[in-house]
């Protein structure tokens, strides 16, 4: 069973994972990405640094995705650390 660090910590993660598919979705309306338009949010993983990367990313079936969108949600290996940032 998980200790109260390790449920803090995944509970900090699925937050900050929240929050970064909640600002992509507002850049993407900005920026005319909509859902009724066929537009998405792509969500895979890395490992990069001594880090795990999550990346959420605008996607649409046939149009190309903007390049540099993106939201990064990564926490470092020994999981200490979870840090986010965007770009739009």
């Amino acid at each position: 069973m998980p200790n109260r660090d390790d449920r803090k910590l995944a509970e900090e993660l699925i937050a900050r994972c929240e929050a970064a598919r909640r600002q992509l979705t507002q850049d993407m309306a900005a920026a005319g990405l909509h859902a009724k338009d066929g537009w998405r949010i792509s969500e895979s993983m890395r490992y990069d640094n001594g880090r795990t990367e999550l990346l959420f990313r605008p996607i649409h079936r046939v149009l190309p995705s903007p390049a540099g969108m993106e939201c990064v949600v990564s926490i470092d290996e020994p999981g200490l650390v979870i840090d986010s940032v965007c770009h739009s």
